[in-house]
């Protein structure tokens, strides 16, 4: 198959050194009969990734890009940065574990080509997490579709056009989330399933808390829940306990008959402030963000590039 468009393959690393050769030898041959680049973006990686794209960088030295993070941005941030150094006419974000079917790539490239979308995402027809990390991600989408109902719809595995890459890249907060900014930018979405691959790395470098400090990231991106949530729940207490007073000041002045002791007292008064600090901490992660904005914190710092 020969086609004019420049393909450019952005890839995050992270403690790739056991499977980063296996992947540029079947990125390279999918990518045969395209002109291509591959942009790496190792996110300071403490194992020997970096020595070992060095290495390979010598034997592709005019297709593969190499970049080295000053420090550990995550996964969403390194990418950004990935697409920042592109050049091509459809460009293509993957995962480092050679989890993607990446021996499909031509036919996923003429999917898209065909499709006019400005994405084309392709997810897996399984997930194969445990019952609990399947449950917390469908309530997390629940709610991240709160405003906008193709939230959550995502993949890291993306074809996407030359021109919605320029739109998310001129996003100039350090708060990225990549799939959210697409949704600002198109509705013109397609997608796809394909069987993915297991995961040729050792150990996932997601852990619960990385998970969870994305989740809450986007749902700060995308949406007004958080805030919304704080006034539902303190409205719900407020009145609950116009009601809870009420009632007892029926049963005081009306029937004569008060209740002993102080223990629905002070769960009320612990159930209230733990409240307060709850809104006030879903408060206070808004304003620092604001406040990192207003610093112009940046999202990323790139260390080395070859």
């Amino acid at each position: 198959m020969q086609n004019n468009n420049i393909i450019s393959v952005v890839v995050p690393l992270y403690h790739s050194e056991s499977c980063i050769e296996g992947l540029i030898k079947e990125l390279t041959t999918g990518l045969q009969s395209f002109q291509f680049e591959i942009v790496l973006v190792d996110d300071n990686s403490k194992d020997h990734t970096w020595e070992k794209i060095l290495n390979i960088k010598h034997h592709f030295p005019e297709q593969l890009k190499i970049i080295r993070l000053s420090r550990n941005y995550g996964q969403q941030k390194a990418t950004f940065c990935g697409l920042s150094r592109c050049k091509g006419d459809v460009i293509i974000t993957i995962d480092d574990d050679m989890s993607h079917p990446i021996e499909k790539l031509p036919e996923i490239i003429q999917n898209f080509l065909n499709s006019k979308a400005d994405i084309l995402y392709i997810t897996p027809e399984k997930y194969n997490y445990p019952w609990y990390r399947k449950l917390l991600s469908n309530i997390y989408k629940i709610i991240s579709r709160y405003e906008n109902p193709d939230a959550g719809k995502g993949s890291s595995f993306r074809v996407m056009s030359k021109k919605l890459v320029h739109s998310i890249l001129q996003h100039p907060s350090h708060l990225i989330v990549i799939d959210e900014l697409i949704l600002w930018y198109t509705q013109s979405i397609h997608s796809i399933t394909m069987p993915y691959h297991p995961s040729q790395k050792r150990k996932s470098t997601y852990s619960y808390s990385r998970l969870f400090h994305l989740s809450k990231n986007t749902l700060m991106i995308s949406t007004t829940m958080p805030l919304i949530l704080v006034k539902t729940i303190g409205f719900l207490v407020a009145l609950f306990s116009f009601l809870a007073g009420i009632y007892y000041l029926v049963q005081k002045f009306v029937f004569h008959h008060a209740e002993k002791g102080y223990t629905s007292i002070i769960v009320s008064i612990l159930f209230g402030t733990g409240l307060i600090l709850f809104s006030l901490g879903v408060i206070g992660e808004y304003i620092a963000y604001i406040l990192m904005d207003i610093h112009k914190k940046p999202p990323y710092h790139i260390r080395e590039e070859l």
